[in-house]
């Protein structure tokens, strides 16, 4: 049983604390900035206010905004991910080739406070492992609007993770001792290290002093002395928090709350009709068991988008997954569904002869029989269209197939009987490389 067994006392920091520190005092080659002070100052610091978003509109899942800043001399992307409510594992990914230790005066750092919620259900906490990351859904009070609360975690390390599954809040303890279990006791002894095996509530309580305790015996959500582990894999299998978003999450959260802890490696949103991708690298054991599959994320884009994609969609989606920014990236627009009653065209050309528009809509017609060629409008364009459609799907499944044996970029227009025609707002499944693609050039 892992009671209590989310930490050691800060005497006894684990290996991968003491290298970074170890590398962190090499790289300052300050001389009076010792690991010792760091450890005190960050003990001592502020972080930021808890992230708090209102839930997004009905079919939308994004919250926040990407933040740059400028790191200054005596930064480190600890620092910085402390002053933003960050952990060190999302500024890390989110600024691939910074030094974490020493990025150097004027530096920009992206702050990727920007998020794809976690999959519904919103209600109660959910912790996506991988993420390293905390969402909680409160209940809101009558006339006020949802929102969602987020704080950076750190995790339980390769060979004490944390349990997956459905758990709630069995109690609430404030200011709690620490006991040492018989399980860290024996690790301790074998690498020849002496622990205190019991810690009374105060400064060197490993535990903090707030603990929610979980429904799975043995694991809780608590404080930490070293806020400087949050966004990393310390801890014998809890989740701990930066001091001032435990005591703001202890106070806010009823007990039998539900909690659901999740390792979900790609998480995929919309917004305002944009579908992002936002990619995580899977934790160490799942690479070593499993490898790096894709199959996760393209059935969630598949599930959310309900459309077939391009190659070129897959592509994107393909490089975003594999970078692991942690950063939701846009991925593919939407074919909004049409409304009751309303058709669209998929235009394929505009000419201005309109033999050479008769010609395309002959090469087309095998393959989309309800291919047609417009007038001439008063802007003297020829229009060969392909349609009309009712349905995204199967207006999305034409462009596609047009795509893949001409090469021919489709846009949607409006149905209607004018001559004019109107031209909606998105392009059929145009990746968002180009936000603004340009139309099909005129013949």
């Amino acid at each position: 049983m892992l009671v209590y067994a989310s930490t050691l006392p800060a005497m006894n920091m684990m290996s991968q604390t003491r290298q970074m520190l170890v590398r962190f005092a090499s790289a300052r080659q300050r001389g009076v900035l010792l690991p010792v002070l760091l450890l005190t100052a960050m003990f001592l610091a502020d972080g930021a206010k808890a992230l708090t978003f209102p839930l997004p509109e009905p079919g939308n899942s994004l919250v926040g905004k990407v933040q740059s800043v400028a790191a200054k001399q005596e930064d480190t992307l600890l620092d910085i991910a402390r002053r933003f409510n960050l952990g060190f594992n999302e500024l890390v990914a989110a600024n691939p080739g910074v030094d974490p230790w020493l990025p150097g005066e004027g530096t920009p750092i992206m702050v990727p406070t920007r998020f794809v919620l976690p999959p519904h259900p919103w209600r109660g906490i959910v912790i996506n492992l991988v993420e390293m990351r905390l969402y909680y859904f409160p209940e809101s009070e009558p006339g006020e609007g949802k929102e969602v609360i987020t704080y950076p975690v750190g995790i339980g390390r390769e060979g004490w993770s944390t349990p997956l599954g459905e758990f709630s809040i069995k109690d609430k303890i404030l200011h709690p001792s620490w006991t040492a279990p018989a399980s860290i006791v024996a690790e301790m002894e074998a690498e020849g290290l002496t622990i205190q095996r019991f810690i009374p509530p105060g400064p060197d309580n490993p535990l903090g002093d707030f603990a929610l305790m979980l429904s799975e015996p043995g694991y809780m959500l608590h404080g930490t002395n070293r806020p400087f582990s949050i966004g990393m894999r310390v801890s014998h299998g809890c989740i701990r928090l930066y001091p001032e978003d435990i005591e703001q999450l202890f106070a806010r959260v009823p007990r039998k709350v539900t909690v659901r802890i999740e390792n979900e490696p790609y998480k995929v949103g919309i917004e305002d009709g944009v579908l992002f991708l936002e990619a995580h690298a899977p934790l160490s054991e799942q690479k070593n068991q499993q490898g790096v599959s894709l199959t996760t994320v393209v059935s969630q884009i598949v599930r959310v988008a309900d459309q077939p994609l391009p190659a070129a969609d897959w592509d994107r989606i393909i490089e975003t997954a594999n970078r692991h920014s942690g950063v939701p990236v846009a991925i593919v627009r939407q074919c909004a569904q049409p409304t009751a009653g309303e058709k669209r065209l998929l235009q394929i050309g505009a000419f201005k002869e309109y033999e050479r528009a008769e010609h395309l809509a002959n090469r087309l017609e095998a393959l989309a029989p309800s291919v047609s060629v417009r007038p001439c409008d008063s802007d003297g364009l020829c229009r060969v269209t392909v349609g009309p459609f009712t349905d995204c799907l199967s207006l999305s499944v034409t462009a596609q197939a047009i795509r893949d044996e001409f090469g021919l970029e489709g846009f949607v227009i409006a149905a209607s009987q004018d001559t004019e025609s109107a031209v909606l707002r998105s392009f059929v499944n145009q990746s968002l490389v180009n936000q603004n693609p340009s139309p099909l050039p005129r013949h």
